[in-house]
């Protein structure tokens, strides 16, 4: 890993719900993103990210109405122009997966895509 573990908790309110009474997958799809995100620009922050892909996003277990659940992310590699950020989320109660995945995140800085600096050491 490259770059420290970044992490959210999230208190599963009604608005998150779906008809079923669990989760919505679609919120914990964006928070997922946001995470991503977060990893990428602030491991790299002279570059301006947008994400190209998230692996497989399967769901482990059911999340709840009332469930407080932990999002984490770490940038895992990069390349020239990218960089690969694991995302996963657990049950802060419980400690069960709810999910684990990754997203290449891309440096589109100016319009292209761009090299990614090194932050600066210190």
């Amino acid at each position: 890993m490259i770059g420290p573990r970044h992490e959210k908790t999230i208190l599963i309110r009604p608005e998150f719900m779906n008809h079923f009474g669990s989760l919505f997958g679609g919120n914990m799809m964006k928070w997922a993103d946001d995470m991503a995100y977060n990893a990428a620009t602030l491991r790299y922050p002279s570059a301006q990210f947008v994400t190209k892909l998230f692996g497989q996003f399967d769901f482990a277990n059911p999340v709840n109405l009332g469930h407080i659940i932990k999002i984490y992310s770490q940038v895992e590699s990069r390349s020239t122009t990218s960089c690969k950020v694991l995302v996963w989320a657990e049950n802060a109660t419980t400690g069960e997966s709810v999910f684990t995945t990754f997203a290449v995140m891309v440096n589109v800085k100016n319009n292209r895509k761009a090299p990614i600096d090194e932050p600066p050491a210190g």
